[in-house]
């Protein structure tokens, strides 16, 4: 068996032992999670003012809400971690306003606000295992569909056309740029008997280079060192 030299697995018997990012606590007999947080750890984020869409800094919020959620077992560490993470959020620059906005939103979301609001342990009793059983991602993608769902799919999806658009990101006037377009996307080429009335707009973003990606020593594409290796080879038999 493969294993990775990066990684060091240390065998602890105690009553509170670290796992990757939960701390797991044996009370006797009862096990209770919370998250881990290393003694190296520093509040660092994705500064608010950072040249991205407002969308990752959204994202980030929810992803910290979540992580909270699935791993803290009582309502009391969740809560602990709920204003650590509005402390972190604070410290890197986002809005108070922004962050609020958010977690209502993520409490609405899973219909758990009075587990913001009230500390009700029922209603976070069900956030967590609505959240903890959640297929990621990757399970969500491995589950075939079956044929005859397939195929109601394809004969009741609107956009059967798709026009991806790409524009650098920038903080200041292009801020609102994806929501203007769309705005003249929708009032002077979707009208009633349009070609495009069934066609979908996706604006993607990109982001500009910053001064360590031009900085930064990249290594280079396999075929180019195999190229230098196969001409030095060359030259030491001649």
């Amino acid at each position: 068996m493969k294993t990775d030299p990066n990684i060091k697995v240390t065998i602890t018997i105690n009553q509170t032992v670290g796992y990757l990012d939960a701390s797991i606590e044996n009370n006797n007999g009862q096990l209770k999670t919370t998250i881990y947080h290393k003694s190296a750890w520093e509040p660092h984020i994705l500064p608010s003012d950072s040249d991205h869409s407002r969308h990752v800094h959204a994202n980030i919020i929810y992803t910290m809400l979540v992580r909270a959620a699935r791993i803290c077992s009582t309502i009391e560490d969740f809560d602990r971690e709920r204003l650590s993470a509005e402390m972190i959020l604070l410290v890197n620059g986002y809005p108070p306003k922004f962050i609020h906005h958010h977690f209502k939103n993520f409490f609405l979301r899973f219909d758990a606000t009075s587990t913001w609001t009230q500390l009700d342990s029922e209603s976070y009793e069900k956030l967590h295992d609505t959240l903890l059983y959640k297929p990621t991602q990757r399970e969500t993608k491995t589950n075939v569909q079956s044929i005859d769902q397939f195929i109601q799919n394809q004969a009741t999806y609107e956009h059967k056309d798709q026009i991806y658009l790409h524009y650098t990101f920038e903080n200041g006037p292009l801020l609102n740029f994806k929501k203007e377009y769309h705005k003249i996307w929708q009032n002077y080429y979707v009208y009633p008997g349009s070609r495009l009335k069934n066609t979908r707009l996706i604006l993607g973003t990109l982001l500009n280079r910053t001064l360590q990606d031009l900085l930064i020593h990249k290594k280079p594409k396999r075929e180019m060192l195999t190229g230098i290796q196969t001409a030095t080879e060359d030259r030491f038999h001649k």
